[in-house]
């Protein structure tokens, strides 16, 4: 990681005070709130991508590739402004912008800290989970472009904010621990009103900081739904549109070691769902998605059969798998820092289909068995700490059509961050 450059923007804190509609006043300024309390930072991201030999079936069933569009996108635009009210609460805001398609208010918190070891955060956060979830907005100081499988937006295995944090941490001599513990109001709505789903995570750094293992969880505590209907697009949380009902968990450990100039960084996530498919919308799926045989077979009671309601399988249960490792080498020139790095991912859920309009992931879903694999070799370039220049190609394997198969994509991403 590294350190946010030090300078002072007064154009961009003058443009998110507007945004945010604040005004400052002299009554403020007499009741001691001032500007050196308030810190606005962001980060932007460019990005283009190019996917070859896309996999796909033709009229005879047989197995054919396309080279699928150049994609051009702006994924990362985020103006962030972290306002300390005194020494034990402040308040925080994250605004994205991306695509320059209007502005989506990522987090709104504010936090009150009673000691170091109970902090209460209120609002829209994200929750603590693994090394990624609370740094994805800031693309330029991680290893990799993609975020882990776990957090790919068409197939997040929960969703990745919480609305109500307690955490903090005690010392162990050299070393610390770290808990959160946060409640919200399930995933896309509980159907159960007294349904209270909880997630937590504890972390344990050790070495003088340069190494962290940990544990997450979440639980939704009950049936819950999903944040989209179904021919809505992939959903952004851990419930597919399909299901009626779904009382799930997740669970898994990581880990994050710098050992000179290396980075080294795994986990392992396991999410188990005892769900309820929607017999009417299984139905509109089987008839407009697409789906292989596989997954016919699961949907239906009868693959050959009617394609009615009365023929849907209404068990939904099944498990989503996924782990990643992870390692970057970095070392300095005259003319900046470079960091070349590798990572292997793998994804497992036998439950989603390759449509995105349908609610799928045109990943796990593009599989015959709903797994695959990716390896990725990649560089970064930090000419400075705040600019990063990255490269990578990742290989998709996975079985299609009875055959093992595979597919790649590059990827070039410029990002920036800005800020005091």
């Amino acid at each position: 990681m590294r350190i946010l450059n030090n300078y002072y923007r007064s154009g961009i804190r003058l443009g998110l005070l507007m945004i945010l509609g604040l005004s400052f006043t002299p009554q403020m300024a007499l009741a001691g709130y001032t500007t050196d309390n308030l810190r606005l930072y962001g980060y932007f991201s460019w990005r283009v991508e190019k996917v070859w030999d896309e996999l796909a079936k033709d009229s005879n069933n047989n197995t054919v590739t396309e080279d699928a569009p150049r994609e051009i996108a702006i994924p990362s635009f985020n103006i962030m402004a972290l306002d300390k009210i005194d020494d034990n609460a402040k308040v925080f805001f994250n605004l994205s912008g991306a695509d320059g398609e209007g502005v989506e208010v990522n987090n709104i918190w504010g936090e009150y800290k009673f000691s170091q070891y109970v902090n209460l955060r209120v609002g829209k956060s994200y929750r603590r989970f693994g090394l990624y979830n609370e740094i994805l907005d800031a693309v330029p100081t991680y290893i990799g472009i993609e975020p882990p499988e776990l957090f790919d937006k068409d197939h997040l295995i929960l969703s990745r904010t919480t609305l109500l944090m307690l955490h903090g941490w005690t010392e162990l001599g050299d070393n610390e621990l770290r808990y959160s513990f946060s409640i919200d109001n399930g995933e896309g709505g509980p159907t159960a009103e007294d349904n209270i789903p909880i997630g937590f995570d504890l972390r344990y750094s050790f070495n003088f900081g340069s190494s962290t293992i940990g544990i997450s969880g979440y639980s939704s505590n009950g049936d819950t739904t999903s944040d989209v209907g179904v021919g809505q697009g992939s959903p952004r949380s851990g419930v597919l549109p399909w299901m009626a009902a779904d009382d799930f968990s997740v669970f898994g450990g990581y880990g994050e070691f710098l050992i000179d100039d290396w980075t080294l960084q795994f986990a392992y996530w396991t999410a188990s769902h005892n769900a309820v498919r929607d017999p009417n919308a299984v139905v509109e799926v089987v008839n407009n998605a697409g789906i292989n045989d596989a997954q016919r077979a699961r949907f239906l009671i009868d693959p050959n059969g009617a394609v009615n309601t009365a023929n849907v399988n209404l068990n939904g249960d099944y498990d989503v798998t996924t782990w990643y490792v992870r390692a970057g080498y970095s070392f300095s020139t005259d003319n900046g820092e470079w960091v070349p790095y590798g990572q292997w991912d793998f994804y497992e859920n036998p439950e989603t289909i390759e449509s995105k309009k349908w609610g799928g992931d045109a990943e796990a879903g593009l599989a015959d068995d709903g797994k695959f694999s990716k390896s990725t070799l990649g560089v970064i370039y930090r000419p400075t700490p705040a600019v990063a220049f990255k490269f990578d190609t990742s290989t998709h394997f996975q079985k299609f059509n009875g055959k093992d198969e595979s597919y790649s994509e590059i990827r070039l991403d410029i990002s920036y961050i800005f800020g005091q």
